[in-house]
């Protein structure tokens, strides 16, 4: 899942004239005020939006929005979003973000506050539907991807927020998402690979992003996607990741390339190849310091995967019908015919606890009976502070060295 785009000022320019026609005056004003634009104005939107983070004045946005062509906002000074009664549609085909956030080298530095401080980006609330979108050209399992529905680019997220370009330096501080429900799919009995585009929000490269109080349903790869970025993950980031819904899709929550601090909590996964994960960091790279409390996880082939971690807490979450159905499917996709409520690989550090879990197999059938249902599955010979752990009769083995 590559999400890297890499922009000049020329080409942020050409990009925003074919979609908006308004890339001129949104350039150059830095003293335009935001507006709420009229609905169903696509070029208004884009030029509310660019002219919110422009002169750093918060825009609130009302009506529904056919998001026709991928839009890209290039982050100056701080941008407010409050998006509450708002609808997003994406339009048949539409192959990209619907929405960009970026940091843009060059382009980022007109309009700059004057002292040089980063950017601070908010959005809050909106409904963005994007199940006739393409799936980006990385998304998991290509081999599900409908011919009618394979799009050409390597990201197609409903709401991506990226704080740097290539190397850096970072320009946004902070980065908040509140409060908004997407879906690529339409109808509860569709399965994550029916679902239009790529992860719903996507956050790179800023120095603290938060995700919370927001709703999920139907997503083609994850449902919040959260990375490092840079050479060696010098572009760090610190994510809190709280009180999510996320239903039907192949990963839940997921941080990668070597981003430390993460916090999930209070989350609610159902029905997911992958429930909560840190993965895919870059070699050598261990993730410190990350809080997995307090979750619910249910019908996952693999509830809580950490690759490559230190310094790990599992604490008091809710593992449940490990074995049961997943999308759509009684095989364990991409658990080598496994489930695993926990899994350690390549773990690090001293401070590990894995405390207070309960874990649930389902043995609502004789067919559910007969799977291997792991509770923990480590590599590595890292200590783990193990107490306070529930099992019920159905868990075939409760640690595996694996």
């Amino acid at each position: 899942m590559k999400k890297t785009k890499l922009f000049g000022l020329f080409s942020i320019a050409l990009a925003m004239s074919a979609t908006s026609g308004l890339a001129q005056a949104v350039q150059n004003s830095c003293s335009k005020k935001p507006f709420n634009p009229a609905s169903g104005n696509y070029s208004q939107l884009v030029e509310a939006l660019q002219r919110a983070t422009n002169t750093g004045v918060p825009v609130t946005i009302t009506g529904d929005f056919t998001i026709s062509k991928p839009i890209t906002i290039v982050v100056r000074k701080d941008l407010t979003v409050n998006a509450s009664g708002a609808t997003f549609t994406s339009a048949t085909g539409l192959d990209g973000d619907m929405f960009s956030i970026d940091a843009v080298k060059s382009a980022s530095d007109q309009c700059r506050y004057s002292n040089k401080r980063n950017a601070n980006v908010s959005w809050k609330g909106g409904y963005f539907e994007f199940s006739k979108s393409d799936n980006s050209a990385v998304v998991p399992i290509q081999s599900l991807v409908p011919s009618s529905r394979q799009g050409v680019q390597k990201t197609g997220d409903a709401l991506s927020i990226r704080g740097a370009w290539t190397n850096g330096p970072q320009r946004i501080d902070n980065a908040l998402v509140d409060g908004v429900l997407m879906r690529g799919t339409l109808g509860s009995d569709k399965v994550f690979s029916d679902a239009g585009g790529d992860s719903g929000v996507f956050m790179s490269s800023v120095k603290r992003g938060e995700v919370r109080n927001s709703e999920f349903y139907g997503i083609r790869d994850a449902g919040i996607y959260v990375s490092a970025n840079g050479q060696n993950a010098n572009m760090r980031s610190e994510y809190h990741l709280i009180n999510n819904t996320i239903k039907r899709a192949y990963d839940g929550i997921s941080s990668k390339r070597g981003a430390d601090g993460i916090v999930m909590r209070g989350n609610e996964i159902v029905d997911t190849a992958v429930g909560l994960s840190i993965k895919q960091n870059l070699p050598g790279r261990l993730a410190s310091n990350i809080t997995i409390e307090n979750n619910e996880i249910n019908r996952s082939v693999r509830g809580i995967l950490l690759e490559n971690t230190r310094n790990s807490k599992v604490n008091g979450n809710t593992i449940i019908n490990l074995g049961g159905k997943v999308a759509g499917s009684e095989s364990a996709l991409g658990g080598d015919g496994k489930y695993r409520g926990v899994t350690f690989e390549n773990l690090g550090g001293t401070l590990n606890q894995m405390r207070n879990n309960n874990f649930s197999a389902d043995g609502s059938t004789s067919q559910r009976r007969n799977k291997t249902v792991i509770a923990l599955s480590k590599q590595g010979n890292a200590p783990i502070s193990m107490t306070g752990n529930t099992y019920n009769r159905y868990i075939d083995i409760r640690s595996a060295n694996e």
